[in-house]
């Protein structure tokens, strides 16, 4: 069976306003695919349409908000693809902070990625997919990071329950490594070019990864209509080492 056209498909991206987001907007769109992206900020939605062009839709929500995740897909008649981006870390050394500051690093990645399936899914049509991002600490748990940590794992379990649940709709996910998006100027700060430095002498493949790279593994995972409950990871040998 050929892979799955984008052509005229319709991909929401949720966190598609920058980095691994919007890489992968980019490379549906060249694909054919009519694109709509989510994000906080309405600044940088406005930064990405001047990327995408007229044609892609910008939507502002927190996909922590279920009611803005139902809005937006209620309004849609049909959609094909669904991709997943946001995840926060916190930093929860010895679990020390409030409760109530350790609850992003959860809702935003598992009930981001549980709103998007409950209000996306019955939008989908034949062939689509769903694909949640979680990330190498599923594994390797990041220290002091416990919740953001579990965050991972807990979408990845999510994901395979729903690629049984949702059959036909194909449910993946897409575990990156170090990659060089403007996330990570907000994480490392002025260590960044150290801390990214020391990283990629560690990997086999000796550099960071790019948007790009994790993108065009998503948009496989939209167009291979024989991968469903899968977890893909991008992290240049990272888990090896």
């Amino acid at each position: 069976m050929p892979l799955i056209s984008l052509k005229d498909a319709t991909v929401v991206v949720l966190g598609g306003s920058s980095g691994i987001g919007l890489a992968t907007a980019q490379g549906a769109q060249a694909q054919g695919a009519r694109v709509i992206i989510t994000g906080r900020s309405a600044e940088k939605l406005h930064a990405a349409q001047a990327v995408l062009g007229n044609s892609a839709r910008t939507v502002v929500l927190d996909v922590a908000d279920e009611a803005g995740t139902r809005s937006l897909f209620q309004e849609l008649d049909h959609l094909d693809h669904i991709f997943i981006t946001a995840g926060t870390l916190v930093r929860d050394t010895h679990l020390s902070p409030e409760s109530a500051t350790l609850r992003p690093a959860m809702d935003t990645r598992f009930l981001g990625a549980l709103y998007a399936a409950k209000y996306g899914a019955p939008k989908i049509r034949g062939g689509g997919s769903i694909t949640f991002m979680s990330g190498t600490a599923a594994r390797r748990p990041l220290s002091g990071a416990a919740v953001a940590s579990a965050s991972c794992g807990a979408v990845e379990s999510f994901a395979r329950a729903l690629a049984i649940d949702l059959a036909p709709i194909r449910v993946n996910i897409i575990q990156p490594g170090f990659v060089d998006t403007p996330l990570l100027d907000a994480l490392l700060g002025s260590q960044r070019n150290e801390i990214l430095a020391a990283a990629a002498a560690r990997l086999p493949v000796k550099r960071i990864g790019t948007a790009d790279e994790v993108a065009d593994a998503v948009l496989f995972l939209m167009r291979n209509g024989y991968v469903t409950g899968i977890t893909l990871t991008i992290d240049g040998g990272g888990l090896l080492v």
